[in-house]
C-alpha cells in the first residue's frame, strides 16, 4: 500500500487530542464509579470500538493507494513556424494600436496555448530570416516576439511568398521530413506584389504542411505614422496601407490551407488556435506508466460505519 500524503502534524495533533479526551473521560468515569461504590462496565467496548473508527479516520486522510495498474501515455508533436511581417506598412494604425501591436498580442497568446509543440520565428519583409528557431522555449520565444519592430530588418517591401519558401525548406530539412505534423503560421497584411510559384504549392501539399494565414489590417486600411506624421510617397501623396485580403484568401486556398482576419471589427486567431490545436499531431513517444488511485473513501465509509454502530448502540456504563 502506497500513501499520498505523509504522516505530518495535523495527523499527531489529532491522536494527541483523541488520547487525550479519552484518557481524560476514563479517568472521570473510574472516579465517579467509585463514588458509587461499583464499577465501571463495558469501558474496554468503548474504546476498543472507537480507537478503531479513530484509525480509520487517520488513514483516510493519509490517502491509501492500492491497485496499482499500467497505463500508456502518448505525446503528439507538431512543429510551428510563425512568420511576422515587418514591413513599415505593420505600423498602420487601422488595428489598435497599430497591425505589429495586436500580432505581437495575439502570437504571444497563440504560443501560450502550445507548450507541447515546438514553434519557431521568421521575421521578414523584403528578405526573411530566422530569428529563432524551432523551440520548446515558450518564455524564451515571448521575450523575442516582444522585441519585434518594423526597423529590425535592414530592408523593406513585402516578400510573403519568400518567407513561407524559407518555413518549407526549414521544416523539411530534417533527415526525416515526415517525422512530425509540420504547420506555417503566417501573420501580415498582404500587401504582396506577386503571386507565389506553383512549385510551393505543390511541396506545401505533397508534405501535408498546414498553412494558417492571418490578415492583418482592413480593406478600407489607414495611413503609415513614421516619425511621427503620416508618411507619403515621392510625389507628397499620403500613404494608404490596406489589407490585401485577396491575395492571402488565394494563397491559402491553392495551397489548402485555412484564412483567419484579425482587426477592430473580426478576431479570428481564437478559431485559428481552435483548429491548429484539432489538427491531427505525429506521435512522437509512447511511455507506460504506473497509476494509482486514493482509496480512501474505503476506510472513511467503515470509521463513519464504526461511529454510527457506536451512536445507535447504547449500553450501561455503571451497575448499580
Amino acid at each position: 500500500m502506497n500513501w499520498n500524503y505523509p504522516f505530518e502534524t495535523t495527523e499527531y495533533f489529532f491522536i494527541f487530542f483523541f488520547l487525550l479526551a479519552y484518557t481524560t473521560f476514563i479517568i472521570r468515569t473510574i472516579r465517579v464509579a467509585r463514588q458509587l461504590n461499583t464499577t465501571p462496565r463495558t469501558l474496554i467496548l468503548k474504546l476498543f470500538l472507537r480507537t478503531i473508527s479513530f484509525a480509520l479516520l487517520i488513514i483516510s486522510l493519509l490517502g491509501p493507494s492500492f491497485g496499482e495498474a499500467d497505463q500508456a501515455i502518448q505525446s503528439k508533436g507538431k512543429d510551428i513556424y510563425v512568420l511576422v511581417d515587418l514591413s513599415k506598412s505593420m505600423d498602420a494604425t487601422d488595428v489598435t494600436p497599430s497591425r505589429l501591436e495586436k500580432v505581437k498580442f495575439e502570437i504571444n497568446r497563440f504560443v501560450h496555448n502550445q507548450r507541447s509543440n515546438r514553434i519557431g520565428l521568421i521575421v521578414f519583409s523584403n528578405d526573411a530570416f530566422v530569428q529563432v528557431p524551432l523551440t520548446y522555449d515558450g518564455a524564451a520565444l515571448e521575450l523575442f516576439i516582444q522585441s519585434l519592430q518594423t526597423n529590425l530588418l535592414p530592408t523593406n517591401g513585402t516578400n510573403i511568398c519568400g518567407a513561407a519558401q524559407l518555413a518549407y525548406e526549414k521544416l523539411v530539412s530534417g533527415s526525416d521530413p515526415s517525422s512530425r505534423s509540420k504547420m506555417i503560421v503566417l501573420f501580415t497584411d498582404g500587401e504582396n506584389k506577386s503571386d507565389c510559384r506553383s512549385s510551393f504549392y505543390n511541396n506545401i501539399r505533397r508534405f501535408g504542411i498546414g498553412l494558417y494565414v492571418a490578415g492583418v489590417g482592413t480593406k478600407n486600411g489607414s495611413s503609415i505614422p513614421s516619425e511621427g506624421k503620416p508618411l507619403k510617397d515621392q510625389k507628397d501623396n499620403l500613404v494608404i496601407s490596406k489589407l490585401g485580403g485577396d491575395f492571402l484568401q488565394t494563397l491559402a486556398t491553392n495551397s489548402r490551407g485555412f484564412y483567419y482576419e484579425l482587426n477592430n471589427e473580426k478576431n479570428e486567431i481564437g478559431r485559428m488556435i481552435t483548429d491548429i490545436n484539432n489538427a491531427d499531431g505525429t506521435l512522437v513517444d509512447t511511455r507506460t506508466v504506473t497509476v494509482v488511485s486514493n482509496k480512501y473513501y474505503y476506510f472513511l465509509a467503515a470509521a463513519l460505519f464504526l461511529l454510527l454502530l457506536d451512536v445507535l448502540i447504547t449500553i450501561r456504563t455503571f451497575r448499580l
